[in-house]
């Protein structure tokens, strides 16, 4: 309901909707049929879908989950652009978006929601094409990030030009830091002076923790999953636990990539005589497994959510793997926005668990004293209001009555 009026401009098309891919009918047979690559300076800055819900049994929660989704005819078009909304539909949206998550500025040229709520976004050109392409030349080796996906220690070439004839790779990360901040506006208050002062050796964390309620920005982690292969869930928010260790979460996550999307094929099926064509729902590059969103993005464009709530409370709704095709590996540079949790942390969530129930009337608390109230309350009652010694005494049958509430112990 929140995000209603987003979605229902005038003349514009209706609210969103939840869509899930349908799995193919039986007895047809597909054939790839090759289209192209969106490389193009006037292609979408992605080409996103619903995809069919994952084989692997949603857990309840998930199952459970709230979404906002937009319509398939839109998602084709490359998403939804929000300056075609009116100002008073942007303001409702970015108003939810401070309560729930963070702010945005929907006014940067090229942006794309490809996901109501969670909020989903595509900016186009967030690097060049040869800043990419120098990036992802440096995406070899590393650590281990989760299952087929490795992180790449930058610490060691801060200092040295990031590709040939361009600046040194410290310059252009605190560069890219800082156009990230232009987009999402926190509400809070920043850290001052240089973000690269504070990142720490290694790879990931602060050499100093954020205070409460100040963002900041952890080194930017350059990652890269090898060709064939499909990675977990990406570890883009912490647990509460973990959070309240580490004293801060990730809010939001602007995610850069710097490879090629996959190339652009449809299937074409034929049942009996009847012949259609759909696009290959598994030739994305990331997939948001409970919204059943995937996306090719191209290559220079980053794409920004938010895996955490208001309150510091990860949103298992954002959580995406990645997969690069058979032919090409795919690299991306992540950009995450953290804030400080002071020392109270995250709350834990309250649930039945937590509830109290305490037993009253028994014995031990009530007593006689209780039950001989609970008697002269029930002579009073059938008396008219007057207790047995006014009356003079009750006649037999409230004496029996009165004998049965004794026996029965009340």
């Amino acid at each position: 309901a929140m995000h209603a009026a987003l979605l229902r401009p005038a003349g514009c098309f209706a609210s969103a909707v939840c869509v899930s891919g349908a799995a193919r009918p039986s007895g047809c047979r597909a054939a790839r049929v090759h289209t192209r690559a969106a490389s193009s300076n006037d292609a979408p800055p992605s080409r996103v879908w619903h995809c069919p819900p994952p084989e692997k049994a949603r857990t309840a929660s998930q199952a459970a989950s709230v979404l906002s989704k937009l319509p398939p005819h839109v998602l084709q078009r490359g998403g939804l652009d929000p300056s075609t909304q009116s100002a008073t539909n942007q303001q409702a949206y970015l108003g939810s978006l401070a309560d729930r998550f963070l702010p945005v500025d929907l006014s940067v040229k090229g942006l794309r929601v490809l996901n109501v709520d969670p909020p989903v976004f595509a900016i186009p050109n967030f690097v060049s094409f040869d800043e990419a392409d120098a990036l992802a030349a440096l995406a070899k080796g590393g650590t281990k990030l989760v299952r087929n996906a490795k992180v790449v220690d930058l610490a060691k070439q801060l200092s040295a030009p990031m590709g040939e004839n361009m600046p040194a790779l410290a310059q252009r990360l605190g560069e890219l830091v800082e156009d990230a901040k232009r987009f999402v506006r926190c509400d809070g208050a920043w850290l001052e002076g240089s973000d690269l002062t504070r990142w720490a050796p290694g790879g990931g964390g602060f050499t100093t923790v954020p205070p409460g309620d100040a963002f900041a920005f952890e080194m930017p982690s350059l990652c890269h999953v090898n060709k064939g292969k499909t990675t977990d869930d990406l570890p883009d928010a912490f647990s509460r636990e973990d959070a309240n260790e580490r004293k801060y979460q990730r809010r939001a996550q602007i995610r850069v990539f710097l490879t090629d999307a996959p190339a652009d094929e449809v299937l074409e099926k034929t049942q009996g005589d009847v012949s259609s064509t759909e696009i290959d729902r598994e030739k994305y590059s990331a997939k948001f497994s409970i919204c059943d969103l995937a996306i090719a993005p191209r290559k220079g464009t980053a794409i920004v959510t938010f895996p955490a709530f208001a309150d510091g409370m990860p949103d298992e709704r954002a959580r995406v793997s990645m997969r690069a095709s058979s032919g090409k590996s795919v690299a991306w540079l992540d950009l995450p926005i953290a804030v400080g949790l002071g020392h109270e942390g995250i709350k834990k969530p309250v649930t039945m668990a937590d509830v109290t129930v305490t037993k009253v009337g028994t014995e031990t608390n009530v007593g006689d004293k209780a039950r001989d109230r609970n008697r002269q309350e029930w002579r009073a009652n059938v008396t008219g209001g007057e207790t047995a010694a006014a009356t003079g005494g009750l006649n037999d049958e409230l004496k029996k009555k009165l004998e049965a509430l004794k026996e029965s112990g009340l």
